[in-house]
């Protein structure tokens, strides 16, 4: 990746907060008008999946894992778990980089999640069994 701050001067450089957040939340609009359009104009006529007409549709996985397991501690705890990683996962993520200034120059986070295949594959695995859990029929 290309670092374009190594030759400018600081005076020269764009602030990232109002600019950048101000172009990516024009994008994240268009992108919701362009589904909106979408949507009105092209509406699907079928229903991928027979789920309760009580069930919103975000809680489709949730109300699928229950029918699945019918063991109510089990159920929970499974819950619970999920919870405490999801919560814990940038820590978890990060490892000891906490103690290291984060001024420091030479100091370079790796972030990308594509570089690092444990927690890649990790979080493709929870979204294949997410959507999975759209679409089965217990």
């Amino acid at each position: 990746m290309k670092d374009y701050t190594k030759d400018k001067k600081p005076n020269e450089l764009e602030p990232f907060f109002p600019n950048e957040m101000f172009r990516h939340t024009i994008v994240a609009c268009f992108l919701v008008v362009i589904e909106l359009v979408a949507v009105i104009i092209l509406p699907l006529p079928c229903k991928f999946t027979n789920k309760p007409d009580h069930i919103p549709w975000f809680f489709l996985p949730v109300y699928r894992l229950r029918n699945l397991i019918q063991h109510e501690v089990l159920f929970i705890a499974l819950l619970v778990f999920s919870l405490l990683l999801f919560i814990s996962w940038p820590f978890i993520t990060d490892g000891k980089r906490h103690n290291v200034s984060l001024f420091n120059n030479g100091y370079k986070r790796n972030n990308n999640l594509w570089r690092r295949p444990i927690p890649f594959s990790i979080v493709i695995a929870a979204i294949i069994f997410v959507m999975t859990l759209c679409f089965i029929n217990p």
